[in-house]
């Protein structure tokens, strides 16, 4: 097949845009801020307008496009392309995204679970390539994921499957965005890492944290907190080790539950590799059911910033076989 394909990965702080070709090799991409709108159809005209410049730009070099896959922040009822009610985009609540899209580009388009596409991404040229039972975990601004049985992405009933961030780990922990406590992503993603060395310096532990903010701590972000983690500071290394231990929680949910071949981790916070992943380990030895402990392979994603695009990008190109 001719032609080139478009994976957007839209998420709650960044939209990245990737051209790729069918093979699965992203061949350049395009980043915009999300954060700037603070209305859902602002946000996705945006969107429109960037991708109709970007079409225009690549038909000069490739024969036609494809399509265009988006990956979005769900939950998203993927029969009827409605964002449900996204506990990190709040404004999206019943957004009618394919019909948006539809309207404005006269393109085959698929929309998917930004941690479906994550998950599909990684399968189709990434670190589960050949799998035919795994799941994805991506830890950004909040944690997502997907779960693939027999090669094919779970759904469920209203294509909300999958939301491996809510989780429940501790029904007396923090509020989570979706309006429970205690969930996988209030602990083990970017905003929960923050929460949790803000937690620190109110204690007063935790002050070397903040020599990489300039003193302030209204600056902090996860990023501060892995500098600090890199270069030895023991406060923020310990709020690595214990997302570990948590995020090890709801990976032995998964083992248990689906007995996959791999679990991919990825996301920023994955670049933190180091620092958490022995403690997910001995959490997943000491917890997990032994038979389907013994076969998963706990591994980091191939693609920690791409994998969205390549994802989205080929939950279109699947649509056409």
């Amino acid at each position: 097949m001719d032609g080139f394909l478009i994976g957007v990965d839209f998420g709650a702080t960044n939209t990245k845009i990737g051209i790729i070709n069918t093979k699965g090799k992203l061949l350049s991409h395009y980043q915009y801020s999300t954060r700037q709108f603070n209305d859902g159809a602002k946000l996705f005209g945006e969107l429109v307008s960037r991708l109709k410049k970007i079409i225009e730009e690549n038909l000069k070099k490739f024969s036609n496009l494809i399509g265009i896959g988006i990956g979005a922040a769900g939950p998203i009822d993927l029969k009827r392309g409605i964002m449900v009610d996204p506990p990190n985009l709040p404004i999206l609540k019943g957004f009618p995204l394919m019909d948006f899209l539809k309207t404005e580009l006269p393109f085959p388009i698929a929309i998917e679970n930004d941690g479906n596409a994550f998950t599909l991404g990684e399968g189709w040229v990434g670190s589960a390539k050949d799998c035919q039972n795994y799941c994805g975990m991506t830890l950004g601004t909040g944690v997502g994921g997907g779960i693939v049985i027999d090669g094919k992405i779970l759904h469920g009933a209203q294509g909300m499957a999958g939301e491996v961030g809510h989780m429940v780990i501790n029904p007396q922990g923090p509020l989570c965005g979706c309006g429970a406590r205690g969930c996988l992503e209030v602990y083990a993603s970017a905003q929960g890492i923050k929460r949790m060395a803000l937690d620190a310096i109110e204690k007063g532990m935790g002050y070397g944290i903040l020599r990489y903010t300039g003193g302030d701590i209204k600056s902090i972000e996860s990023e501060h907190i892995f500098n600090a983690a890199q270069n030895g500071d023991p406060v923020a290394q310990d709020i690595f080790n214990q997302i570990g231990r948590i995020l090890g929680f709801g990976i032995v949910n998964l083992v248990n539950l689906f007995n996959p071949e791999k679990i991919v981790v990825g996301g920023k916070v994955s670049r933190a590799w180091e620092y958490f992943i022995n403690s997910v380990k001995e959490t997943v030895n000491e917890r997990a059911m032994r038979g389907p402990r013994e076969r998963v392979e706990i591994v980091k994603a191939t693609f920690i910033d791409e994998a969205g695009m390549l994802g989205a990008a080929y939950s279109l190109l699947k649509t056409l076989d």
